[in-house]
């Protein structure tokens, strides 16, 4: 499929109709060849700039406390009931017939949920077409792919593609189709105008413009630590507290997010707070590491300004001396955000490491460069506490090997995956485990 493509490649990018009906006719055939698995299950979309792995896997773990067969697709992992695995497919959304293929593994499980991570992407290109989702979920809208998209607006256009089709989904028996907004997101409206059968909206402290009190779901008496985050969860009826095992105010939206879309599942909120609760790491999502050296390594997958800035702010008020980063940039993507990752991370941080992160075709260096220029040449100054290392390797035995008790090291852009792009070919790489071993040889 790749080589056809490739040869098509000068006629399609002549006439985007003709681009726009080969990828449609990818995603009729193979919900056609599976046999629409989807209409067999409840289907759950999560789409967002951030928070959809996350928000994904609090909601499976709360399907599976209330003792129900969940299917999976996210970033980082899948599920097809008490099958799972991790997603090496560098993906976030699949290819149609790889997704048409899973959502029909997840029927034959006997599956009554299905999660599916919804990129802009996936949506334009009708790879999710032939899924009929019953619950969409929207987590926020910020800067990324507009490499892709162009603008803002196409880009928030194409995630508001979930909620315009929703009603015109194939109905499920006793299965209304609902909404799930996050009514702490300036696009909140653009989301709510979309026809849904339930709107139910998520804010922390904060209900101010939702219309529907009855439908909320907020948190309040927030406490964040280093060990995790407590909070009240409210909903209309009711209110219980949550001690989640993830750190981070925007953690408390993502579980926010999951939380009322169990709700509006008819979930109770006794096995909501389970299955919160339950969730004590998510691999590359803001993944502390044990380690000898008394600071607080942190791996996270935040690779937009937004996701940047939320890790940030969690983690500077928490961090007792310096703040350690060590990031770069994906190459063949959005570059206009290059430069703002190094101007956030230079508000921030106190040292910072400049590194390679899925290059692809581009040389690392370019990226690099391209970062800098965003960076605080007077906060910051080269060979002192700002490094350039490309070998992703050796610029975490640097961070390390200046880490001190009370300090933060936070790694960020990898997250999880398995490999890493360079010369357009795939690497086997794990964050991980490079940093348990430089930790082994340190000891």
């Amino acid at each position: 499929m790749k080589k056809i493509k490739s040869l098509l490649k000068p006629l399609l990018d002549q006439a985007p109709w003709l681009l726009d009906l080969y990828h449609r006719s990818k995603g009729i055939s193979a919900a056609m060849l599976h046999g629409f698995p989807s209409s067999k299950m409840i289907v759950i979309g999560i789409t967002g700039t951030n928070g959809k792995t996350t928000v994904a896997n609090f909601l499976g773990h709360i399907l599976e406390a209330n003792q129900s067969k969940v299917g999976l697709a996210t970033t980082i992992n899948m599920w097809t009931g008490n099958k799972k695995w991790v997603n090496e497919t560098k993906m976030t959304t699949l290819t149609p017939f790889a997704l048409q293929g899973l959502l029909r593994q997840m029927v034959n499980a006997k599956c009554k949920y299905a999660i599916v991570e919804t990129t802009s992407h996936a949506l334009s290109q009708h790879r999710t077409w032939g899924i009929f989702y019953d619950v969409a979920v929207f987590t926020n809208l910020t800067h990324d792919h507009l490499d892709y998209h162009k603008t803002m607006e196409n880009y928030k256009e194409a995630k508001g593609l979930l909620f315009k089709n929703l009603t015109n989904n194939l109905r499920k028996p006793n299965m209304p189709k609902v909404a799930i907004i996050n009514a702490d997101d300036p696009a909140q409206d653009y989301f709510k105008s979309f026809a849904s059968d339930e709107t139910h909206t998520f804010a922390i402290d904060n209900i101010h413009t939702v219309k529907s009190p009855d439908q909320s779901i907020w948190a309040s008496n927030l406490k964040l630590t280093q060990a995790g985050t407590k909070f009240t969860l409210n909903t209309p009826r009711d209110k219980t507290e949550i001690e989640l095992k993830l750190v981070g105010h925007f953690n408390v939206s993502n579980a926010l997010a999951a939380a009322a879309a169990a709700y509006a599942l008819g979930i109770d909120l006794n096995t909501i707070k389970a299955g919160l609760e339950s969730l004590w790491h998510i691999p590359g999502r803001m993944e502390s590491i044990p380690n000898q050296l008394g600071a607080n390594i942190v791996i996270d997958y935040a690779h937009t300004p937004d996701g940047f800035t939320k890790v940030f702010e969690s983690l500077k008020p928490i961090t007792r001396n310096k703040l350690i980063a060590v990031f770069g940039a994906a190459g063949d993507r959005d570059k206009t955000k290059r430069p703002i990752l190094g101007q956030i991370a230079s508000k921030y941080a106190d040292y910072i490491v400049l590194t390679e992160e899925d290059p692809a075709s581009e040389d690392p260096k370019d990226i690099i460069n391209q970062i800098q220029t965003g960076i605080n040449p007077e906060k910051f100054i080269q060979d002192n506490n700002l490094k350039i290392i490309i070998d992703r390797t050796d610029a975490i035995k640097q961070a390390l090997s200046i880490a001190e008790p009370g300090d933060t090291v936070l790694l960020l852009a990898i997250g999880a995956q398995t490999v890493m792009i360079k010369d357009g070919k795939k690497t086997p790489y794990n964050e991980r485990s490079t940093v348990e071993n430089i930790l082994q040889s340190m000891s």
